[in-house]
């Protein structure tokens, strides 16, 4: 097996066009080669890395990282955010993926990356824990709140008249919520670079609520048959504010959807969304990360609570 590691602005049109291929036959769904380009090259970089493992001059295995800048507190840092990992079935083994991974986090360090964050499936996760001595963060929580619950389960269409009174009272008590302190993080997006860059994905999708200061994102998914508003990110972010934006998409969405949904991690419980304890989310959204630059940080790294960390970093769904 050989590994090759690239920038964007490296990568051929053929080799596109070859590693689209790979992604349709492993994933089994389409992308047009036409959006590589943009969807990597629109980074604070201009460019994403890639590793590319071949076997016996075959494409066998693809990984990405985009590089992103964040915020220690008033430290700014440059992390990688690994993507789109994928081998071909006869092909999967340990030491490929591995050696994949490796050779791209060593072009990000000697490009001034000084960590690389992940979310990794239930699959991946021990793979990446104990085989690459990744680090742990946490699991964000998922908040939701079912309009019409046959949107979901279909077998529960008679119950839709009912969650959406119930919907309704939680979405009018959130009135309530009252706590307008503002919450800062330690490890935050650093916000100029982000916001000109990241929305910028999958054009179209996206929709903005500006509401006094604060500005939100949001998009409308048709996720496992069910017709769901998800909440991105709310900055800058207080209880208050987070339920009055929910409240919005609510009077924006309501005739339209079957459920609303948070993914993140919040300093507080909302009251215009329900909390899903870990065990009953259909879905876990692990979060971990693996420092490149040895004494960077300190051990508050691998505290979820000091993190600003939302949908918003990737789409995860």
């Amino acid at each position: 097996m050989d590994v090759i590691c690239k920038r964007t602005t490296e990568i051929t049109d053929d080799e596109i066009i070859v590693i689209y291929r790979l992604f349709n036959e492993v994933f089994e769904q389409k992308r047009d080669p036409a959006t590589f380009r943009e969807e990597y090259s629109n980074t604070v970089l201009g460019y994403s890395y890639h590793s590319m493992l071949y076997h016996e001059g075959e494409l066998v295995g693809f990984h990405s990282c985009l590089p992103f800048y964040y915020m220690d507190n008033d430290r700014r840092f440059l992390a990688g955010l690994g993507i789109d990992s994928m081998v071909k079935k006869e092909h999967r083994d340990f030491f490929g993926f591995r050696d994949m991974i490796v050779a791209c986090q060593n072009r990000m360090h000697e490009e001034g990356c000084v960590i690389r964050i992940g979310f990794p499936n239930d699959n991946s996760y021990p793979i990446l824990i104990k085989g690459f001595k990744y680090k742990d963060i946490g699991k964000m929580t998922t908040y939701f709140l079912p309009l019409r619950v046959g949107g979901v389960k279909p077998s529960l269409r008679f119950l839709n008249p009912l969650s959406r009174l119930g919907a309704w009272c939680v979405i009018q008590l959130s009135n309530l919520s009252q706590n307008g302190k503002e919450y800062s993080f330690r490890y935050a997006k650093e916000r100029e670079s982000f916001d000109k860059i990241r929305y910028k994905w999958f054009n179209g999708e996206y929709k903005t609520i500006e509401v006094d200061n604060v500005k939100a994102r949001y998009k409308v998914k048709v996720q496992e048959g069910a017709r769901t508003a998800f909440l991105l990110d709310v900055h800058p972010m207080s209880k208050k504010m987070f339920d009055k934006v929910v409240r919005e998409i609510y009077k924006r969405e309501a005739r339209h959807i079957d459920l609303m949904m948070y993914v993140g991690h919040l300093p507080f419980k909302p009251m215009s969304l329900i909390t899903m304890p870990h065990k009953y989310e259909p879905k876990h959204f692990n979060f971990t990360c693996k420092v490149l630059e040895k004494g960077y940080f300190d051990d508050s790294l691998y505290d979820i609570n000091n993190w600003d960390v939302n949908l918003s970093n990737y789409d995860l769904l």
